[in-house]
């Protein structure tokens, strides 16, 4: 099915920058956990080849996490059903849909490797 020529300015009449605003911080903020994450596996792995104890990252791993499983699914819920029904565009509603189907899987893989980044040793019981 061809993007129909109304959509091709994007699927809402207005207040598509808010929407845009919102996704860039999402994606600032996944690039951002997952730069923790790593940061994180640094220091364990530098704690480990100095035989020292690595410092107490839970707290900020779980606070990571949970943001990372809250707030982007109560962005798109938030879209679809606040931004799409007041400023969507009818005919481009299969489109958008599309679009959140694609977001879901793109953060859900997310949330799956920083879960297992953040929280891999304790899953495997290797901690």
């Amino acid at each position: 099915m061809p993007l129909p020529p109304d959509c091709m300015t994007g699927t809402f009449h207005s207040h598509g920058s808010v929407a845009l605003t919102i996704t860039v911080a999402g994606l600032l903020f996944a690039i951002y956990a997952l730069t923790r994450a790593f940061q994180f596996l640094r220091e364990e792995s530098h704690a480990r080849r100095t035989q020292t104890t690595p410092p107490d990252r839970h707290t900020a791993k779980a606070w990571l996490l949970g943001l990372w499983v809250l707030l982007p699914p109560t962005w798109l819920l938030c879209e679809h059903i606040f931004l799409y029904r007041a400023f969507g565009k009818p005919a481009c509603f299969d489109f958008f849909t599309h679009a959140q189907h694609i977001v879901i899987t793109g953060w859900l893989a997310t949330l799956a490797v920083l879960t297992f980044l953040y929280f891999g040793k304790e899953i495997l019981g290797k901690d």
